[in-house]
């Protein structure tokens, strides 16, 4: 079987990208684990994190967890937490400590790395 890193689903070995969401899919489940590396505060932040992890070829998700609503930028009160935003940056397990790099040295304090 193949796996989707993006969705997670299963799909016939001959398989080469997932037909849910366009991904290249792998051939085991632990190469397509991905984790969470940290936070940002702010979609633009957010924005910036994902593009910059782009252009150095590291596959990443960004998830809002604070209610923030699609793009055009109703900021709605953070249930995990008091501030008024907060973004989850996710990147393949092989990725980890070269993202949570990079994202230090290019997003300084609006990044929020999550101790692993």
């Amino acid at each position: 079987m193949a796996f989707c890193p993006g969705c997670r689903s299963e799909w016939p070995q001959e398989t080469v990208e997932c037909p849910i969401c366009g991904k290249e899919l792998t051939e085991s489940p632990e190469q397509s684990e991905w984790v969470v590396i940290g936070e940002v505060d702010d979609k633009l932040s957010a924005d910036f994190a994902k593009e910059t992890l782009k252009a150095y070829e590291i596959p990443a998700v960004v998830v809002s967890r604070s209610g923030f609503f699609g793009q055009v930028g109703l900021t709605l009160t953070g249930f995990y937490s008091g501030r008024q935003a907060l973004f989850e940056v996710t990147v393949p397990v092989g990725y980890r400590e070269e993202a949570a790099e990079v994202l230090a040295m290019t997003l300084g304090e609006k990044w929020h790395r999550k101790d692993t």
